[in-house]
């Protein structure tokens, strides 16, 4: 049954991989479906009946995603999950998995119109000719007592493909805030509904704010250009991202549960005027703190976030961690959602400089722009800070592991040790990281990311006599292995410089 396991998840990295240039979205959450899909397989005992229908519907899926037939890869393992849950698969539930709803802005203010774009991702093998009734209500983010119905629909058909649909709504006058707009849809001949939500931000007179602000950025970028300050050019980016904040929100580009829009306005107008009065607003700045850069891959704007030790010299060079965070995670998860700031806890303490790049897409796997961006985020931390070429260490959880180890055997010439966790690779291209020192950590009972997948990467290092340090925690899991052994990461950093080898030689010359 494990091999089963691992085999079916490896595939599915594997085929996701190979369709990433052409859709990475659709591939991406292909991608992350099947993470979850895995997690909820190794977790349920299943009958011989139940294994040979989700053996059958994963055959259907893979076939699908390898055709690039996303939306047919979710339908197949949609029902696979059901079954492991051992639920029906009735046309309710696979309406549910199919349909999406996307409204034309997420930012609103009170008594505007915004359009509900219904669509559906695949067709229907269950399917009823009955039609659908509804409602759209208005609810706040936590709690299941709706606020204000907005919308009562009445027989439209169950049918999104060739009928897409647009349901219109206006805002109501509500304090500032995030809410959910809930979509319930029921055939009238089933008991069964269909719920859909999105996350929308109301607030009177946010978006003038934020075009003013926006304005004031680019009179700013106009003169430091014509005065050649490229040092304060530098952290334009950084202010223009939270400004830029605003409109990704409202087209549904991010998910902005988290931001505070008036908070992240006052910072980047703080941060303007300091540019404004030509100074640098990252000089003296200690501790964490989030940063952006101008894309080398799209010319977009994309964030980080980085930590610098109070004890920072500019004097002196220090250590640097570029540490990548998970599938469905961003450039914030290291820092928050590990112990409470767990990781820059030890890097205060060490003395450590940590960058945490965003990877682009949730699911990107850290190959094609991922990549890039990683590397893009070493080179603006090593433009902005003084770093010793010699101390420069890659970790990452989960995908975060995937992406320690193959960005690591892309850039073999940089890294002076490495510690995924949680991860896995490619051990027939070990032979590329030979020199690099290696710390390597997996639970035994992971059931999302199975533990052979570092087993095989550590078996295949070992042949090669690299230098290893495997740590199999006996019970750990996916999530709490991570911060469990941020010590550890730390400790293996701390003994480790990069190795005077043709491969640092090689980086020399290219000025790393």
């Amino acid at each position: 049954m494990m091999k089963i396991t691992q085999r079916f998840l490896l595939v599915w990295i594997v085929l996701a991989l190979c369709c990433f240039a052409a859709s990475a979205q659709d591939a991406g959450q292909v991608l992350r479906f099947s993470v979850q899909y895995n997690t909820l397989k190794n977790s349920t005992k299943m009958s011989d009946e139940m294994r040979t229908e989700v053996e059958r519907l994963e055959k259907l899926a893979q076939e699908a995603n390898a055709a690039r037939r996303y939306g047919e890869a979710i339908k197949h393992l949609s029902q696979a999950s059901a079954t492991l849950r051992g639920q029906q698969w009735t046309a309710a539930r696979a309406l549910t998995a199919a349909l999406t709803m996307k409204p034309n802005r997420a930012v609103v203010e009170p008594s505007e119109n915004v359009q509900l774009q219904l669509r559906q991702i695949f067709s229907l093998d269950v399917k009823s000719d009955a039609k659908l009734n509804g409602t759209v209500e208005l609810l706040p983010v936590q709690g299941t007592d709706a606020l204000k119905t907005l919308k009562t629909i009445e027989g439209i058909a169950a049918d999104f493909i060739s009928h897409p649909t647009s349901i219109e709504i206006s805002i109501p006058d509500v304090l500032p805030g995030n809410y959910r707009l809930s979509l319930t849809l029921k055939f009238a001949d089933a008991a069964e509904t269909v719920n859909k939500t999105v996350l929308v931000h109301i607030e009177r007179g946010l978006a003038g704010k934020f075009k003013a602000a926006k304005e004031e950025a680019l009179k700013i970028e106009t003169r430091l250009r014509a005065e050649k300050k490229d040092s304060l050019l530098a952290a334009l980016p950084t202010a223009s991202y939270r400004i830029r904040l605003f409109e990704m929100a409202s087209a549904s580009e991010m998910n902005f549960a988290r931001i505070d829009f008036n908070e992240e306005l006052k910072e980047a107008l703080a941060l303007l005027d300091q540019l404004k009065g030509g100074l640098d607003p990252f000089r003296a700045r200690r501790g964490d703190f989030r940063k952006a850069y101008l894309s080398k891959v799209d010319n977009t704007l994309q964030p980080y976030r980085v930590f610098v030790p109070s004890s920072y010299d500019s004097s002196k060079a220090y250590p640097l961690i570029i540490a990548l965070h998970g599938m469905g995670g961003d450039e914030n998860s290291y820092f928050d959602q590990y112990l409470q700031g767990g990781f820059k806890v030890n890097a205060e303490k060490r003395g450590y400089i940590v960058a945490c790049p965003k990877g682009r897409e949730p699911a990107s796997m850290y190959t094609g722009s991922a990549e890039l961006d990683v590397m893009d985020v070493l080179e603006e931390v090593r433009r902005a800070y003084s770093i010793d070429a010699d101390r420069i260490y890659l970790t990452g959880h989960s995908m975060g592991g995937y992406g320690t180890w193959s960005i690591a055997m892309k850039h073999p010439e940089i890294f002076a040790a490495l510690a995924p966790v949680a991860g896995g690779g490619t051990p027939a291209a070990m032979s590329k990281i030979a020199h690099i020192p290696q710390l390597v950590v997996h639970g035994d009972n992971d059931k999302t990311v199975p533990v052979e997948r570092s087993r095989v990467m550590v078996e295949a290092a070992k042949k090669l006599g690299v230098e290893i340090k495997y740590i199999e925690i006996p019970g750990g899991d996916h999530i709490t292995v991570a911060a469990r052994t941020f010590k550890d990461v730390y400790d293996f950093f701390d003994t480790h410089r990069r190795k005077n080898t043709g491969a640092k030689a090689a980086g020399a010359a290219k000025g790393n």
